[in-house]
């Protein structure tokens, strides 16, 4: 818990009070390697802040394939933004790539919490407005980028998960085949440990 602390005061001057507060209304949650945080078609209640670990929220098209959306780690949101304020079913799910830790705030007690806390007003304000800009970015490196432009914007932004996560997820995350990953790492003459270890 002491790293998503660290991370609130990284955005936030977050007090000793206004943290134990939002935990005494949380819950915490962990999950294994794989395991589903939540699947598309759940509505999601609780707004779930990774603590420990990787997750990954993915679509999956009419098709069966699977399409990564964005990767989460410490500090991250492991829910459904649309489905936390307008009760709907998310239309993505969310698994645990490691094992993952997360805490729980239940959406509805938010508004309270932050209105007896206004530092958490704040929190809650930079997540949606980090939120959207991810999404701007996201969809600009999509059309914009080139595959091997898009791969080279990954290692500089994760290169941890480069080096840890199986080459489908990458690829998928970068909306390309596996085999197209594996030409551009070639030219590029970037190694991949997670192949290493199998």
């Amino acid at each position: 818990m002491k790293a998503l602390k660290s991370y609130f005061s990284h955005l936030v001057e977050l007090d000793d009070t206004s943290w134990q507060a939002a935990l005494d209304i949380s819950s915490q949650s962990r999950y294994q390697v794989g395991e589903s945080i939540f699947f598309a078609g759940d509505i999601t209640d609780q707004i779930r802040f990774v603590v420990q670990g990787v997750a990954c929220h993915y679509y999956t098209k009419p098709d069966g394939n699977r399409f990564n959306k964005s990767f989460l780690q410490c500090g991250d949101v492991a829910s459904s933004l649309s489905s936390l304020q307008q009760k709907v079913p998310a239309r993505f799910g969310c698994d645990a790539l490691t094992d993952v830790h997360c805490l729980n705030l239940p959406y509805a007690r938010l508004p309270v919490l932050a209105e007896e806390y206004p530092v958490w007003r704040q929190i809650r304000e930079l997540l949606i407005t980090r939120l959207a800009l991810r999404k701007e970015a996201r969809e600009a490196d999509l059309l914009l980028l080139s595959p091997t432009e898009r791969y080279q914007q990954f290692v500089s932004e994760w290169p941890e998960l480069n080096q840890n996560l199986p080459n489908y997820h990458i690829a998928s995350y970068l909306g390309i085949s596996e085999v197209s990953l594996s030409r551009i790492r070639a030219r590029l003459g970037i190694q991949h440990a997670y192949q290493k270890q199998q």
